[in-house]
C-alpha cells in the first residue's frame, strides 16, 4: 500500500473523476467506486468508459476496471492507474482501511448517503450533505464558489442554470429499447439529423452543434432518459477534459486533504458570511 494517503472517490462522472485525477497526481493511493454501469453521457470528459471497456484514459491518466482483489492492488501499490471497483457499498468500505472518503456522486431524490464515521475523513461534494453529520467536510460543487469549504453545515442549493453545462440542450430517448448510435462525441451536427436509432425509431437531434454527450451504443435507455447532449460551437464550450470547474473543486478537496494530514484547519466559506 501507498505510503500516501488512501482516498476512495464514489461515482465516476465528470466531477468524479476530476477529483480522482487531481488526488492520484498528488501522489494519494486513489480507487473510484461505480457499482453499476454508469449512465455518464460526457465520456470524453470522464474515466466513465473504463467501467465497460475494462480500462480508459482521461487527460493522461488511466483507470483500470479492478474485478480481482490483485488488480486493485496493483492500482493502489504502483500508481500507474486508478482501480475501478464496482463492489457493494459496504463490501469496498469495510474491507479496506480508507483514510478518506470523497462522495462525488450527483445528487438524486434519495438522501446522500452517511459517510460520517467511515474513515479518518469524510468529503461530500454539492448539496445534500450536512458537515458534522453525514460527513466530516462538505465542498461546494455549484454556484459562483465553486470549492467553497464547510467544516459546519451545508452547501446552498443552486439554480440550475449555474451548472457547468448548462449550455447544453438535451436530448430524450423517445422510446425505451437499445440505442445504437450513427454519430461519434463531437461531431456536428444539425438539428433534425439522425442520431441514431432505438429499435426502428428514429433519435433526432433537436439543435444544431456539436455533440458533447453520447449514450455508449448498444446502452439499454428508458423512455424520457437523456441519451445526447448538443451544444453550440461557441469557443467558450467545453467538449473534452476537465472543466475549469471541476479543476477548481478538485483543487479544494486535494488542498483539504492536504491540510487535513499536516494538522491545519481549511479555510471555510463560512468564516466569511
Amino acid at each position: 500500500m501507498s505510503e500516501e494517503t488512501s482516498v476512495l472517490v464514489f461515482g465516476i462522472d465528470e466531477l468524479a473523476s476530476a477529483v480522482a485525477r487531481k488526488l492520484h497526481l498528488a501522489g494519494h493511493a486513489v480507487a473510484i467506486h461505480q457499482p453499476s454501469p454508469p449512465t455518464t453521457l460526457r465520456r470524453r470528459m470522464a474515466f466513465a468508459d473504463a467501467w465497460s471497456d475494462g480500462a480508459c484514459t482521461f487527460e493522461g491518466v488511466e483507470a483500470r476496471r479492478a474485478d480481482k482483489t490483485k488488480d486493485f492492488l496493483a492500482g493502489l501499490r504502483s500508481g500507474t492507474f486508478i482501480p475501478v471497483l464496482w463492489h457493494p457499498f459496504d463490501d469496498v468500505t469495510s474491507r479496506w482501511p480508507w483514510d478518506v472518503l470523497v462522495d462525488a456522486r450527483p445528487k438524486t431524490e434519495k438522501p446522500r448517503q452517511k459517510l460520517r464515521d467511515l474513515s479518518d475523513l469524510t468529503i461530500g461534494l454539492g448539496a445534500g450533505f450536512v458537515a458534522g453529520e453525514n460527513c466530516d467536510i462538505v465542498v461546494d460543487s455549484g454556484g459562483r464558489d465553486p470549492g467553497a469549504v464547510f467544516r459546519a453545515g451545508a452547501a446552498p442549493d443552486h439554480d440550475p442554470y449555474e451548472a457547468p453545462f448548462a449550455d447544453g440542450v438535451m436530448v430524450s430517448a423517445p422510446v425505451p429499447g437499445l440505442f445504437h448510435g450513427s454519430k461519434l462525441l463531437g461531431e456536428p451536427v444539425e438539428s433534425g439529423q439522425i442520431l441514431g436509432f432505438i429499435g426502428t425509431t428514429a433519435v433526432m437531434a433537436s439543435a444544431s452543434g456539436r455533440l458533447r454527450g453520447l449514450v455508449r451504443d448498444g446502452s439499454a435507455v428508458a423512455k424520457g432518459a437523456a441519451v445526447a447532449e448538443i451544444v453550440s460551437s461557441s469557443p467558450k464550450a467545453e467538449f473534452v477534459g476537465m472543466t475549469q470547474r471541476d479543476r477548481l473543486i478538485a483543487r479544494s478537496v486535494a488542498f483539504v486533504i492536504e491540510m487535513e494530514r499536516a494538522g491545519y484547519t481549511p479555510i471555510s466559506f463560512e468564516n466569511f458570511i
